[in-house]
């Protein structure tokens, strides 16, 4: 499996657990660099995900992530999907279509069915 926006590794933890293998996580912050560097040694780490291209990336069974809620969040300005921060999903959709994995699981806020959930199911 892949990762992207891995934070500190949820997901990572939780796909291991059921027997998945983390193959890459994309993870822009340098404390949850540290943290995913310590817990998932045998994985490729990179760093901001509109710089490390899905041509870095091995192709895997599973890509999972919650792309940034700050423009899609009922507690930020609302800007929705195509905001500035929640606007990388755009990057989350080009490397889905890229890399085809079997299955893709996406996090974020309720408030995405409001601002964005059709971007989400529509891209491709």
């Amino acid at each position: 499996m892949g990762s992207l926006f891995a934070g500190i590794g949820g997901f990572d933890l939780g796909f291991e657990r059921a027997g998945f293998k983390t193959s890459w996580q994309v993870e822009i912050d340098p404390y949850c660099q540290k943290v995913l560097a310590k817990n998932f040694p045998e994985a490729e780490r990179f760093g901001d995900i509109r710089e490390c291209g899905s041509h870095n990336l091995k192709p895997v069974d599973v890509i999972c992530g919650g792309f940034p809620c700050q423009d899609i969040s009922n507690a930020g300005l609302r800007a929705g999907i195509e905001g500035e921060r929640s606007g990388l999903w755009k990057e989350y959709a080009l490397i889905i279509l890229e890399l085809r994995p079997y299955f893709i699981v996406v996090e974020n806020v309720a408030a995405l069915l409001r601002r964005g959930m059709g971007v989400v199911l529509g891209d491709h």
